[in-house]
C-alpha cells in the first residue's frame, strides 16, 4: 500500500498523548472481540441488527459498541444490543487516546458506519493488521463535493478498509470517482431497512384479536408525558366519528403505566391496565400496555400506529418506524423525526407513511385510515420499504464472519 502524504499530515494534526481514563474491562469471554462503531449520518439500529445476527451465528463472539461524540445522544435510546455487549464512548480521534483504547480492548475487527472517516482509528487499526468493514456506506453529492478537495486523504483512508459495503449504486460510483476504481466496494442496500420483526406470543395475539374483532383500533408506540395529552385529545376527537374506537397506549417507560391510566380515567375514559392483567373489554376506550417486550404484539393488532415523540414535544422519537412497517401497521407520525429522519424520508418517498402536524390532524388521519382498505394500502407500501433491503444485514454478516478468526477449538479441516 502506497504511503500518503495527506494521511501523514492528518495524523500529525491528530497527534495527542493518551489521556488517562477509567476504561471498563473488556467483555468477558475468550472469543474474538468485534467493535461496532456507528458514526454521524447513520443511526445505530442497523448495527444492533448486525450484532444480533453475529451473536446467533457465533455465540463465542464478544461485542463492543462505541458512540461517536458527533452522534445525538438520543440516537442510542431504544436501541437494543445483545446481552453482554459493552457500550461506551468512542475514543477521541487523537493518536494517543486511540492507541490506548486499542491496547485496552484489542478488537479482532471493526465495523463502522456513517459519513465520517475516522483518521486516527483507521490508521491505527491498519498498522495493527486489524481488518475494518465499512458498512452501510452512503456518499451523497454534497458529501462528494466536500470530500473531493481532500481526495488523496479519502483514498488513503478508504484503502485501509478490507471491504466497503454501500447502500446504493450512486454511492459506489461517487466513492470510486473520489478514491479510485480499485476500491473493494459492494452494493448491499441499507442495513436499517432490514430490521427483524419484533416478536409476539401468537396465542396471545389470537385471543386478543378475537376480543377486539370489529373494533377500530390504533396504537401509540413509545409515548412520553410530553405527547400523551395530544394523543388522548386526538383519540377523543376521532372517537366522535369512529364509535367504539380503542387506543392502545404503550409508554416508553412502562413504570408510568398506573400514572397514565389514572390520568385517562380522570378524563372519564374507561381504562384498562395491562400490568394489572386487565383486558381491553368492549367498554374499554384506552388500554395502557405497560408490560415489557410486547410492542410487536400491539403492532400486529392495530391497523394504524402513531410513532410517539414525533410532535417534537421535548423527547426525540426513539422507536424506528420500520417496526410497524414490518408488521403490517400503517404509520402516522409528526414532523420531528429525531434519529430516524432518513427512514421517514424513505417512507415518505414511497407513500408509505402519513405525517400529521398536531392533534387535530392526527384525529382526522385516524378517522380516514381506520377504514381497513386505506390503512392496508399504506401498510403495504411501508412493508415494501421495510423488506426491500432484507439481504443487506446478511451481506454485512458474511463480510464480517469471513474476516474473523475461527472460534477456539473449531475443526478447520471440514472448512477447507
Amino acid at each position: 500500500m502506497a504511503k500518503s502524504l495527506a494521511l501523514w499530515l492528518a495524523l500529525v494534526r491528530a497527534r495527542g498523548p493518551a489521556v488517562p481514563t477509567d476504561l471498563p474491562p473488556p467483555p468477558e469471554g475468550q472469543g474474538a472481540l468485534v467493535w461496532l462503531r456507528p458514526g454521524p449520518g447513520a443511526g445505530p439500529a442497523g448495527l444492533a441488527l448486525l450484532a444480533a445476527k453475529l451473536r446467533r451465528a457465533r455465540p463465542d463472539l464478544r461485542l463492543m459498541v462505541t458512540a461517536d461524540p458527533a452522534l445525538d445522544p438520543g440516537q442510542m435510546e431504544g436501541v437494543d444490543f445483545p446481552p453482554g455487549t459493552l457500550l461506551l464512548p468512542a475514543p477521541p480521534e487523537r493518536t494517543g487516546p486511540v492507541a490506548a483504547f486499542l491496547d485496552r480492548y484489542r478488537p479482532a475487527l471493526m465495523v463502522f458506519t456513517g459519513t465520517a472517516l475516522p483518521v486516527a482509528t483507521l490508521a491505527a487499526l491498519h498498522d495493527r493488521s486489524t481488518p475494518v468493514v465499512y458498512a452501510d456506506a452512503v456518499m451523497t453529492m454534497d458529501h462528494w463535493r466536500r470530500w473531493r478537495w481532500h481526495s488523496s486523504l479519502a483514498a488513503a483512508l478508504l484503502d485501509r478498509c478490507a471491504v466497503i459495503l454501500v447502500q446504493d449504486a450512486d454511492s459506489a460510483r461517487r466513492l470510486r470517482r473520489l478514491a479510485g476504481y480499485a476500491l473493494p466496494i459492494e452494493v448491499t442496500g441499507a442495513i436499517e431497512s432490514a430490521l427483524d420483526p419484533l416478536p409476539a406470543n401468537e396465542a396471545e395475539r389470537e385471543a386478543l384479536a378475537l376480543l377486539l374483532r370489529a373494533r377500530p383500533v390504533w396504537f401509540a408506540a413509545g409515548t412520553t408525558a410530553e405527547d400523551e395529552e395530544a394523543i388522548l385529545a386526538a383519540h377523543a376527537r376521532a372517537s366522535q366519528y369512529a364509535h367504539r374506537m380503542l387506543l392502545i397506549l404503550a409508554p416508553a417507560d412502562p413504570a408510568r403505566g398506573p400514572e397514565i391510566a389514572a390520568a385517562a380515567a380522570a378524563r372519564d375514559w374507561q381504562v384498562a391496565l395491562r400490568s394489572r392483567d386487565e383486558e381491553p373489554e368492549p367498554e374499554v376506550q384506552v388500554f395502557v400496555a405497560d408490560a415489557e417486550g410486547e410492542t410487536g404484539l400491539w403492532y400486529r393488532l392495530a391497523p394504524v400506529s402513531f410513532m410517539a415523540g414525533t410532535f417534537g414535544a421535548g423527547t426525540p422519537a426513539a422507536r424506528s418506524p420500520l417496526e410497524p412497517a414490518a408488521l403490517g401497521s400503517a404509520i402516522l407520525h409528526g414532523p420531528a423525526h429525531g434519529a430516524h429522519s432518513a427512514l421517514y424520508a424513505r417512507l415518505a418517498a414511497a407513500g408509505a407513511a402519513r405525517q400529521v402536524a398536531a392533534e387535530e390532524a392526527l384525529a382526522e388521519a385516524l378517522v380516514d385510515l381506520i377504514a381497513a382498505d386505506r390503512a392496508a394500502l399504506l401498510a403495504h407500501a411501508a412493508w415494501s420499504v421495510s423488506s426491500g433491503g432484507a439481504g443487506a444485514a446478511e451481506d454485512v454478516l458474511h463480510a464480517v464472519l469471513a474476516r474473523l478468526p475461527a472460534p477456539a477449538g473449531a475443526d478447520l479441516k471440514g472448512a477447507a
